[in-house]
């Protein structure tokens, strides 16, 4: 039976669930990507959960292409038509449990169903809890009304914290696709517009598009940018071969990428602008521009307080698995010129953003130069202050 043909059927909003947040133990189900699956569709990458019996998932990986699309599949299933402003929240700087836990236990909003999402939970676990105990607390308050999403991309999995949601099979697995999945990934990406492309050729795409890199592979993001850039550049073929791709991914679109994520930090707004407007041209999407944008700053963030709390540079690139010297110095040196205050700023703005791009899909990029203009507006105010 293929993962499609399953007989469980998801309910409907309008459905009561079932489970007793004290029943935790008795959960059966469990949510784990299957990389090797042939079709890369959502519903079959995934086994979807059974929300009816599974209210918190723990969702662990640095494939943040899949961690997403699966936040996309709850929120449109279950959100669509549904004041997803009032009852879609994201915690991206999360300061302790509470903080979740108020988030958590507020009712929906005329819907029956509310998403709460948590960035690096790991972290704020590993401060908070000691015991099973305190694990079983915390989703114990989650209610049947809220649907909790956990996001961590890097995870000691020898940790108190992971072996819980692990063992009690709330654990969601967003890795990095094998060879044999990002194959099929490429080809369903291609077949679905209506592109061919010999066996010979997709393997050297695939090279050129360096998922598989030893330095600085590329995400599932970079690949549905590149692909999407090709796709438009064969100018309505419906072919593509191998001189059609070499030497045209990547290096273009990384490069201004970052002058944009550099411009912005360094205060440089007109030269930011005209970063955005490169990008668009060359066929960025614009959900990628701003989900660099939110990284590089919840970078310098994190780099700026693990500094402030005595963590040596070695220490630091372990932990966040920044691999350059020039990388970690540079953004040393650009969290050295914000405080505290102004990223947090900055990161309330890229959240609101994301809430205005799903919402106003349309005006996308007028959101991003928004974005852009109020981001070096809180710099300029903070040097002046």
């Amino acid at each position: 039976m293929g993962l499609l043909e399953s007989t469980y059927t998801e309910p409907t909003m309008t459905e009561p669930f079932q489970l007793k947040r004290t029943a935790l133990k008795n959960i059966q189900s469990i949510a784990f990507f299957q990389t090797g699956v042939r079709n890369m569709d959502l519903n079959k990458l995934i086994v979807l959960p059974d929300v009816s019996k599974q209210r918190v998932f723990f969702i662990e990986g640095d494939e943040k292409y899949i961690a997403d699309k699966f936040i996309e599949h709850m929120s449109k299933k279950y959100l669509d038509g549904c004041m997803e402003e009032l009852n879609f929240h994201k915690l991206e700087q999360a300061s302790n449990i509470m903080e979740i836990e108020e988030k958590a236990v507020t009712l929906p909003f005329m819907c029956g169903i509310r998403i709460v999402v948590v960035e690096d939970f790991i972290k704020i676990a590993s401060d908070s809890f000691n015991s099973k105990e305190d694990m079983d607390d915390f989703v114990e308050k989650v209610p049947e009304s809220t649907m909790l999403i956990l996001l961590n991309e890097s995870v000691d999995k020898r940790s108190f914290v992971y072996k819980y949601f692990k063992k009690n099979k709330l654990v969601v697995e967003a890795k990095r696709l094998s060879p044999d999945a990002y194959d099929a990934w490429v080809e369903d990406f291609l077949k679905d517009r209506g592109i061919s492309i010999s066996k010979a050729d997709k393997i050297n795409l695939i090279k050129q598009l360096g998922y598989f890199r030893k330095e600085n592979p590329s995400t599932l993001y970079d690949s549905e940018s590149e692909l999407n850039k090709l796709i438009g550049s064969i100018k309505g073929r419906t072919a593509i071969e191998k001189n059609d791709f070499d030497g045209f991914l990547n290096t273009k679109g990384e490069t201004n990428i970052f002058k944009l994520t550099d411009s912005l930090s360094e205060g440089k707004t007109a030269y930011a602008l005209e970063s955005l407007e490169t990008l668009c041209e060359m066929g960025e999407p614009e959900i990628k521009i701003l989900f660099m944008i939110s990284r590089h700053f919840r970078q310098i963030m994190k780099v700026k307080s693990m500094a402030v709390n005595g963590f040596s540079k070695d220490e630091t690139m372990k932990t966040l698995g920044i691999k350059s010297d020039f990388v970690y110095k540079k953004t040393s040196r650009q969290g050295k010129n914000l405080d505290m205050g102004t990223i947090e700023k900055i990161m309330d703005l890229c959240m609101s953003t994301e809430l205005k791009c799903k919402s106003l899909s349309s005006q996308k990029r007028m959101a991003l130069e928004v974005l852009i203009c109020e981001i070096g507006n809180s710099i300029y105010e903070r040097n002046i202050g």
